[in-house]
């Protein structure tokens, strides 16, 4: 049974305490929860660094300054996004030994973290990006040519709306993310205040 099943039945059962999980059980599942956390982290470095390749070609073949310069704006933002994801939300190590209390007050910590991490999301994560997508939809407007380079009106905006969807999608998803990590923070609470 997991730790939130546990403070589940505690509750609903109103008894005064319930025992807690095996300490196996316990410690299976954070390590669990830090694996996932670093096939995250390995996914999201993985992708900055395609973005760095391709917005990096961007900066030295792009045939209008404003794009060269948006291309460096997203690769400085994507080298921010990877800064603060290795600072924010790079794992705990998971304690050597100690109880059943010991693991589980580690696994509230690294949910404590990662709920934080989500929940900032735009901060660290969409703001630095914002300025080099900002320049590059912008380029055509600024571009000595403009002819040469002209978007047509419904092409531009659905490019904009296509870009303001994905990233309010990244923001819902992490908020999402966040509230149910901060359920699992509640459950564990719910077992250590036993």
């Amino acid at each position: 049974m997991t730790p939130e099943e546990f403070a589940r039945d505690s509750w609903q059962s109103g008894e005064a305490s319930a025992p807690l999980p095996p300490l196996d059980e316990l410690r299976e599942r954070a390590e669990r929860f830090r694996s996932k956390i670093v096939r995250r982290n390995w996914t999201e470095y993985a992708a900055g660094l395609l973005v760095i390749v391709m917005f990096g070609l961007g900066v030295l073949f792009a045939p209008l300054p404003a794009l060269r310069i948006g291309s460096a704006l997203v690769v400085g933002g994507t080298l921010v996004i990877m800064w603060q994801l290795r600072s924010r939300g790079s794992p705990l190590a998971p304690p050597t030994h100690g109880g059943q209390l010991s693991v589980l007050d580690y696994r509230r910590r690294e949910l404590a973290r990662q709920r934080d991490a989500l929940d900032s999301i735009f901060t660290w994560y969409l703001l630095p990006l914002i300025p080099g997508m900002a320049t590059i939809m912008a380029a055509p407007l600024l571009s000595t040519s403009p002819a040469e380079w002209q978007m047509p009106p419904f092409e531009m905006w659905r490019t904009i709306g296509i870009i303001v969807a994905v990233f309010v999608g990244i923001y819902a998803l992490n908020k999402w993310g966040a509230r149910k990590l901060q359920q699992e923070i509640d459950e564990i609470d719910a077992l250590m205040a036993e």
